[in-house]
């Protein structure tokens, strides 16, 4: 801790400091919760943190002041509340150090870093969850300063996060712009595994209520939908208890991942995959589309030269049952082709049961992750992080692959019989592609963006660079309800397809970031763009 606090001028007069006592004795008496108070309590909050000696005030006089600009909640009285309470703590004063803790705490949230104490914890879909802490704080160091030890201050939060659960469950109301929060109804473990034996699955749901249990000798998350940490039950038992909007129609495909304790990586925890992790299928979701393994087309992967990229990139291609070069059928060109198999089946099944026209498709894979440079997945597909991998991607996408694809593949050259798909990232890359090469691919597909449509972007391509007047593909849009951003994104993209008069048609499912909606839409949309 600092002798003296940032700007501190090491000076004071006993007039300063009387007027200074004088606008502590006001502000403590005053409410900012009171509309009578609130106008002159800010007032005179303006005038303590702009006082020439606040910031040379020691023992009670500085604990006064930090407590009351803690109090005002701006983030800028930060650094004086740290320094202030940290030398009244240090001057004995009961109560400062847990105000000197808090405001450090968050000082390094706010600048990106994991806080020392732990001390801060906030509300996340409706869990209270602590931000990273620091692991080189020990509880000593908090105790100093009169905290609780961190594992104390975990359990208090996890208690205050099962009283939030209960009080759902005893409700049925989710928190305001939430569509699944954890609710908690207290299960025994008998009961369960009674229930486990009757439903033959490890999810089943009880109104809006979907219950998921793991055994586990620790907890886990249900991924990929669900980011939630179980409760152990006992006898084995882990458990999670979702209140979820229009459970009904809800598609989820679940997977128990364990929960890495800290510092031990993610295996470090004794763990027993359960038998029965799948998929939980809501009565009034959409019917399920056949899958066929092994297909009845055909897939291969080639590696395709890239003088773009710079070495060669492989794709997966899928042909439909009996198809030759020069064939009459659409040509769908795709990115994370590594991840294609899932969408194969289902793609087979559907063209083989007439739900969808025969299509070939071209499965451009992803860069893998590279441990210097990140996420270049990512930068290739996106457009405004790194502008040469996206533009020498973009001269693979939509030159050397589509040239190898119709020499090679006899592919369809009509831009009335392209499309290009994408998912996640892939799917901003399907709209950002579309809208660089506007006359390109007559259908769109894209699903799950977290990209939302850039005002300037879209003004800058206006007229004859982009998607100006008459000159819109169809776009097809699909996202989750329990994906957040990813469908907050995807749905902007259909309110602005909708002003502008485009096109497109978007398909909301209950579902989170997850595979099976995006496998399952495929072939509707494909029905929709050429059937």
């Amino acid at each position: 801790m600092e002798d003296k606090p940032p700007g501190s001028t090491g000076e004071t007069s006993p007039e300063a400091d009387e007027e200074l006592a004088s606008l502590l004795d006001r502000a403590e008496a005053l409410s900012p919760e009171s509309a009578d108070d609130v106008a002159v309590w800010h007032e005179t909050i303006d005038g303590l943190r702009t006082h020439p000696s606040l910031l040379d005030q020691v023992g009670v006089a500085g604990f006064r002041a930090a407590r009351l600009l803690a109090r005002s909640g701006d983030p800028n009285d930060l650094p004086a509340v740290a320094a202030l309470a940290g030398r009244a703590n240090d001057d004995g004063v009961e109560g400062a150090g847990p105000i000197h803790a808090e405001a450090v705490d968050k000082l390094h949230l706010f600048q990106n870093r994991p806080q020392p104490y732990g001390t801060v914890m906030v509300e996340h879909q409706g869990e209270i969850v602590q931000p990273t802490v620091d692991p080189r704080t020990t509880d000593e160091q908090r105790l100093a300063l009169g905290l609780p030890t961190l594992g104390e201050m975990q359990q208090r939060m996890a208690e205050a996060s099962r009283r939030l659960a209960v009080d759902r469950a005893a409700t049925g109301a989710l928190p305001p712009g939430q569509r699944f929060a954890r609710v908690w109804t207290d299960p025994g473990p008998a009961d369960l595994r009674a229930r486990l034996a009757a439903e033959g699955a490890s999810a089943w749901a009880d109104g809006d209520v979907l219950t998921f249990v793991a055994e586990s000798d620790g907890p886990v998350t249900v991924t990929p939908v669900f980011p939630i940490e179980t409760w152990s039950v006992g006898d084995g038992l882990q458990v999670l208890q979702v209140l979820v909007e229009r459970l009904d129609e809800a598609i989820i495909t679940y997977t128990f991942t364990p929960v890495a304790d800290p510092g031990l990586g993610l295996s470090a925890r004794s763990f027993r995959r359960g038998s029965h992790d799948g998929r939980f299928r809501g009565p009034s979701a959409p019917e399920e589309l056949p899958s066929n393994d092994p297909i009845v087309g055909t897939t291969f992967d080639h590696a395709v030269e890239s003088p773009a990229l710079g070495l060669p990139r492989t794709v997966t291609v899928y042909r439909p049952p009996g198809h030759q070069p020069g064939d009459d059928v659409p040509v769908v060109y795709a990115t994370d082709g590594n991840m294609f198999a899932p969408y194969a089946r289902r793609l087979d099944a559907a063209i083989e049961a007439g739900i969808c026209p025969p299509v070939v498709v071209v499965a451009a894979h992803a860069a893998p992750m590279n441990p210097v440079e990140g996420n270049i997945r990512a930068l290739e597909y996106l457009q405004g992080f790194d502008d040469a991998r996206f533009v020498a991607h973009q001269r693979f996408f939509t030159v050397e692959l589509v040239a190898w694809a119709e020499t090679e593949l006899g592919a369809a050259t009509d831009p009335a019989m392209r499309g290009i798909f994408g998912c996640s990232d892939g799917a901003g890359h399907a709209l950002t592609t579309s809208l660089l090469n506007p006359r390109a691919y007559a259908n769109t597909f894209a699903y799950s963006t977290g990209m939302p449509p850039d005002p300037d972007v879209l003004a800058a391509l206006a007229g004859e660079e982009g998607w100006g007047a008459g000159t819109h593909p169809t776009v097809h849009l699909c996202a989750g309800t329990l994906e957040g951003g990813f469908h907050q994104a995807t749905a902007a993209w259909a309110g602005y397809l909708h002003l502008q008069g485009a096109p497109h048609h978007f398909t909301e499912r209950v579902a989170g970031h997850d595979l099976i909606q995006w496998a399952e839409e495929l072939p509707r949309a494909l029905a929709r763009a050429w059937g």
